[in-house]
């Protein structure tokens, strides 16, 4: 019994020993090349010595990973924008103040100043391109005095090269000081001429070539409602015992307006931009005019108006100045019955003293050429302190003005205001 126990006891010291064996460290085991000590030098497995561990801390303020850039495009270019990728699609946000202090005296028993501050434009513009770079827009909305309104909302689409298709609500291409900013005018306000033979904003379509940034020769010719983007009250008494009142810029009546103007430019001149800001030598830009309405409306109230145009700047110095004439329809027949009822221009200089000071100067005249019609002279001095360009000035001028066989002293206006946008 005892032989067989210690028969078994060696059996089973034989089968374990192989396990024991391959559980106890071995120094190739542990290194493949004998025991490792501290002041070993150790070899890896490709021959050479590896590096030892970098066992510096990381720093406290270590930069953290640069964020992805978004998938979009924004930025600033004379004005907020955001664009797509590709460039197909973009939208560019500006905008403007004018908040002015005017007073004016007329000839009364008490020739007492009158007056108050007010902000005579605020403007937001939004533009862009929609699709490509042939499909543009323009939307301009003004709240100043406190009556929300739309001043220019249209589409421009490409048809060949630089001929475009221009549809919606704009100014009317009849003057150079018209179509010029009322942002970028070196005084207050335009010459009385402006207002005198009608200018202003209207619905439309025209063909054009970018006229409006002054290429070598400049075109537009559109058909407008001819009634202004003024909105009037439009009655129906279809029912006189319950009318309906509506507001509308819709002419009861189609009163078309057919407008042509063409000019030439040379080249570097900013053609719809007063003063001369960017210095250099001798630039021009010159243009004519055409308004015709041939009483679509049949209302015996028809004109035509005519008018050239011009600008010239150079070393600082600027001139600008526009003839005008217009008729009247004096019967029934729209182009026999024509007479001359209004003839006016104006002139205007300025001067730039400093880079950042100008003074300006200018006279206007309508001369009324049928009995029953008034004469207007004006006279206008002023400066302007331009901080940053026109898009932040400060313009301060008097107007004296003459009515028929008054005085110049009769009516006198001042403004000090300022232009504040991007």
């Amino acid at each position: 019994m005892s032989h067989l126990r210690a028969g078994l006891a060696s059996a089973v010291c034989l089968l374990a020993f192989p396990a024991l064996a391959s559980a106890q460290p071995t120094d190739e085991d542990e290194t493949g090349g004998g025991t490792v000590h501290e002041s070993d030098e150790v070899i890896g497995p490709d021959g050479t010595e590896p590096a030892p561990p970098d066992e510096t801390p990381p720093p406290d303020d270590a930069t953290p990973a640069a964020p992805i850039a978004p998938s979009g495009n924004a930025g600033w270019d004379k004005g907020f924008f955001i664009k797509s990728d590709d460039g197909k699609f973009s939208l560019k946000i500006k905008a403007r103040v004018q908040p002015y202090l005017a007073m004016a005296r007329s000839k009364t028993p008490a020739a007492d100043w009158t007056g108050a501050f007010e902000i005579r434009r605020a403007r937001l513009i939004l533009e862009g391109n929609l699709h490509g770079d042939d499909l543009r827009y323009k939307i301009q909305t003004d709240f100043g005095k406190g009556n929300p309104s739309l001043k220019d909302w249209y589409a421009d689409a490409r048809l060949s090269g630089s001929t475009w298709i221009r549809a919606g609500q704009w100014k009317r291409p009849f003057s150079r000081q018209q179509i010029t900013s009322s942002g970028k005018l070196e005084l207050a306000d335009r010459a009385i001429t402006d207002k005198g033979f009608g200018a202003g904003r209207d619905i439309g379509v025209a063909l054009h070539n970018g006229y409006e940034d002054s290429p070598a020769i400049e075109w537009i010719v559109g058909v407008w409602n001819g009634t202004g983007d003024a909105a009037g009250f439009d009655v129906d008494l279809t029912d006189p015992a319950d009318p309906v009142v509506s507001v509308t810029n819709v002419p009861r009546e189609f009163k078309p307006a057919f407008i042509g103007r063409v000019g030439l430019n040379s080249e570097g001149i900013k053609g719809y931009s007063e003063a001369d800001l960017e210095g250099g030598p001798l630039r021009w830009a010159a243009a004519a005019s055409f308004w015709g309405e041939a009483d679509f409306d049949r209302d015996d109230t028809s004109n035509d108006k005519v008018e050239l145009d011009f600008i010239v700047k150079a070393q600082g110095f600027s001139g600008s100045g526009a003839l005008y004439a217009m008729t009247r329809q004096a019967g029934t027949h729209v182009l026999s019955d024509q007479e001359l009822a209004y003839i006016g221009f104006h002139v205007q200089t300025g001067y730039m003293i400093k880079p950042t000071w100008q003074g300006i100067a200018r006279f206007a005249m309508i001369d009324g050429r049928v009995d029953g019609l008034r004469d207007t002279k004006e006279i206008t001095a002023g400066a302007s302190y331009y901080g940053w360009g026109h898009d932040a000035k400060l313009q301060g001028d008097v107007t004296l003005l003459k009515v028929d066989d008054g005085k110049f002293t009769d009516a006198v206006r001042f403004q000090l205001g300022a232009n504040i946008g991007f």
